[in-house]
């Protein structure tokens, strides 16, 4: 080997094996003070248990790195896969947490709700399954497109982002029973066990990449909506050319929200640029400094029924899960176009094999 291919090989290892060391000493760090959290402090609010862990941590004089990575636990993974740890609660609703022992791996359900008033449908246009293993440092992520035909139980066949508008509205608008109607769709029609649910609204995502200051993605092409639809039920026309973005949290909403120019499949694409934007821009050591903009935005955002003790469990793992260990799934290669009786748009699948595809992507094999 040529000797500055050996220097360079011999660097690389190097800093590879420093990057490892730090990422176990951080990651033990983190678990522990979770568990003194939790010891000593029982009574406290997640909001309170968020600034007592990033004060504690700042007095231990970690490097910077290692409070990037604190940053990414507390705030950034809230808005990435991780979304649960962020707690918001309904002032009208309480919110029954799931019968949820701690464990190494995690299946968990997330959603983005369309819901503007009671009286319209609240469906999940936004729908994802994450397979979070704490032990080895991995979350794969599978979305769903919203207009698969699928057979709710106790319903019949409608598309999947129905479930949680049945759900709520038949049992006065409330989230538990939403969730808890989408938890057995998931689970009846692909085999899954889900272990808890999050979900999130529209007006959460700006609120969180704003509080992140903004975030970085590299647009593979360009993307044109002459009739993006707004809040207020009107279109704009938006356009996002091909290459290195720099965006908003209004500007993050319209990029992964359109999908008139290419369908479900370029949406979910931009939804995954997104997300792991997120969690690089979260491990930025600067962005500790925006921790409680970004811990009030969430709060705001996210409902979940995730027990709190494992909440904590996974805001001390999140230091040990990289970005080159996050992986997403697609299943609209296995899906084709249909039109129901009624005359319905929606995506058909092959039954028999459509639900092992899923779990065996999410396992991993």
């Amino acid at each position: 080997m040529p000797e500055d291919a050996e220097t360079e090989a011999r660097m690389t290892a190097f800093v590879s094996e420093r990057m490892r060391v730090q990422r176990r000493n951080t990651l033990l760090a983190a678990r522990t003070y979770a568990v003194h959290l939790v010891l000593h402090h029982p009574g406290s609010s997640l909001l309170e248990n968020f600034s007592l862990m990033t004060h504690g941590f700042l007095e231990t004089r970690l490097s910077r790195r290692a409070l990037a990575l604190t940053g990414a636990a507390l705030a950034g993974a809230g808005a990435f896969r991780i979304t649960p740890i962020f707690a918001a609660q309904d002032q009208d609703q309480e919110i029954v947490p799931a019968d949820l022992p701690l464990k190494d791996v995690y299946t968990f359900l997330v959603a983005g709700l369309d819901t503007r008033t009671v009286e319209e449908p609240e469906n999940t246009d936004v729908m994802m399954v994450s397979r979070v293993d704490l032990a080895a440092g991995t979350v794969r992520t599978m979305s769903f497109p919203r207009d698969l035909l699928v057979e709710i139980p106790g319903v019949g066949y409608d598309k999947i982002n129905r479930a949680y508008d049945y759900g709520s509205k038949a049992n006065n608008h409330d989230w538990n029973a939403g969730v808890a109607l989408m938890v057995e769709t998931f689970e009846h029609n692909f085999g899954l066990e889900i272990d808890a649910v999050a979900t999130t609204n529209f007006q959460g995502l700006p609120a969180v990449v704003d509080a992140l200051g903004g975030i970085r993605v590299e647009n593979p092409y360009d993307v044109y909506d002459a009739e993006y639809p707004t809040a207020d039920y009107g279109t704009k026309e938006i356009f996002y050319p091909a290459g290195p973005l720099e965006l908003n949290g209004e500007q993050a909403l319209e990029f992964g929200r359109t999908r008139h120019q290419d369908g479900d499949d370029g949406r979910v694409m931009r939804q995954q640029l997104i997300l792991t934007a997120l969690l690089e821009k979260a491990q930025d050591p600067s962005i500790i400094m925006n921790l409680p903009e970004l811990v009030e935005a969430a709060r705001d955002a996210v409902k979940t029924n995730i027990p709190r003790d494992v909440q904590v469990q996974l805001i001390a793992a999140v230091p040990g899960i990289d970005v080159a260990n996050v992986y997403w799934g697609v299943m609209t290669q296995y899906l084709w176009v249909d039109t129901t009786a009624s005359g319905m748009w929606v995506y058909q699948g092959d039954w028999s094999t459509l639900p092992g595809y899923v779990q065996t992507w999410l396992s991993g094999q």
